[in-house]
């Protein structure tokens, strides 16, 4: 087909070439920070045709197309509102991942292993090994349970508030954002709780023995008891820990339909 003859088909069709347009920047904006298949801007030339192709689909499945505004702040402001749709879709189950990486750092920093942190290539931030476990952990388990399937499946809606252009016109709160920023705090807290609790009563008990017998270098003893309590306390509470990210992503799932 010539070019020509592709260019006046693009034109007789302008409002689908509009609708596409408005869903890939969507898919675009939540492959580049989900959880998985997602992660930072390195392989978003890679991930172009899937978001081209996710688009594509999506418009195959609508009945009509979005019709193109006549003002500029209006057909600027419905590219951002699409754009945001995506990076929310995607920020929401990073969030839990986030709270796992800082359950993680909150349990290194106790154990004294942040000597050792290296850096995530997700983030290009220091984080330290615990950390990267966690966040890793839960990154499958997400994928693991289809948490990907659920915010591909979101963001292809095409109808209702989902509906490309359409979200303008929906009443969208900072509410949701909040409440799911607060669990950040929550999730690494209760992942780390084990850990937390038992060190700080390795170090009570080291400071009544550093009492009790001075003699002692509680220097020397201390590095290597708090490390190897934490590691062991960790190993056997990854399996409970495994079971509030479950739920954790369950309420993730909650969420993301609550917003379609």
């Amino acid at each position: 087909m010539k070019l020509d003859t592709i260019l006046v088909q693009l034109t007789e069709h302008l409002p689908w070439v509009w609708t596409f347009f408005l869903v890939f920047t969507r898919f675009t904006m939540l492959l580049l920070i989900v959880p998985g298949i997602g992660m930072g801007v390195q392989g978003l030339r890679i991930r172009i045709p899937a978001c081209m192709a996710f688009a594509g689909l999506a418009c195959y499945a609508m009945e009509t197309p979005q019709s193109i505004p006549s003002d500029l702040p209006v057909l600027l402001a419905m590219v951002t509102a699409e754009a945001f749709l995506g990076l929310v879709i995607g920020m929401i189950p990073l969030l839990a991942v986030s709270g796992a990486q800082m359950a993680g750092q909150l349990a290194s920093t106790t154990m004294g292993l942040n000597a050792g942190n290296l850096i995530d290539p997700t983030l290009g931030t220091p984080v330290s090994e615990l950390s990267r476990i966690y966040g890793s952990l839960l990154t499958i388990l997400f994928l693991y349970l289809g948490g990907h399937y659920t915010v591909i499946a979101l963001a292809s809606s095409t109808t209702g508030v989902l509906a490309p252009g359409e979200i303008l016109t929906q009443p969208f709160s900072a509410e949701l954002i909040g409440q799911a920023s607060s669990k950040i705090f929550e999730a690494g807290v209760m992942i780390s709780a084990p850990v937390l609790v038992a060190l700080l009563l390795t170090n009570f008990v080291m400071g009544i023995i550093s009492k009790a017998v001075p003699t002692i270098n509680l220097f020397i003893v201390s590095f290597p008891l708090t490390v190897g309590i934490g590691l062991i306390l960790t190993a056997l509470a990854l399996p409970e820990v495994m079971i509030y990210c479950h739920g954790l992503l369950a309420w993730v799932d909650q969420i993301l339909m609550g917003i379609g």
